[in-house]
């Protein structure tokens, strides 16, 4: 986790000086994380350089018992890990940081943000719809357009979850080209 304050107007937090950000969300097992993978494989094919942040409410990240998981577990705030065209990060934080002090720390390698999660935030969204049929179309704000294998009664757009181009183009083209 970041631990960075809330950016001052004008700092590379602010919104109007990073890259955009757009979020993908849902429910649990809908399939957000494989539309990113696609929107990732796309995006690179346009030549975007892509960043990507995933929000999870959960504070195990898998390294339990491994010694980067050991070493946070000790007292570290900054954990680094290092490999051959590898580096990881992990800053411990008494509380969630920011979303935009986050995309702040991401901006600088990237043209375009993806976010996965964040379902109450102000960022501009596609949302994944539910596998149940019966199941009632969440309410997200600024939700943009739907990914679903199936037909739903809304008046957004909907996708299907195998249009990763049409769906990029369509979030490229809600933020105002690239």
């Amino acid at each position: 986790m970041i631990a960075s304050p809330p950016a001052a107007p004008g700092s590379p937090a602010s919104p109007a000086l990073r890259p955009p950000a757009f979020a993908v969300v849902g429910t649990s097992n809908t399939g957000k994380t494989e539309l990113i993978c696609r929107l990732l494989e796309w995006m690179g094919q346009q030549g975007i350089r892509a960043a990507v942040l995933k929000h999870t409410h959960h504070q195990r990240i898998g390294d339990d018992g491994k010694d980067t998981g050991r070493y946070r577990q000790a007292g570290a705030r900054l954990v680094a890990l290092a490999a051959p065209g590898l580096l990881q990060i992990t800053r411990s934080g008494a509380q969630e940081p920011p979303l935009e002090a986050i995309l702040a720390e991401l901006a600088p390698g990237a043209d375009f943000i993806l976010v996965e999660g964040y379902k109450t935030s102000d960022l501009p969204k596609v949302g994944l719809a539910p596998p149940d049929a019966a199941a009632p179309l969440p309410d997200y704000p600024r939700l943009l357009a739907w990914v679903s294998a199936r037909p739903l009664p809304t008046r957004l757009p909907v996708f299907h979850p195998l249009q990763a181009a049409e769906i990029g183009r369509f979030i490229l083209d809600q933020l105002g080209g690239r």
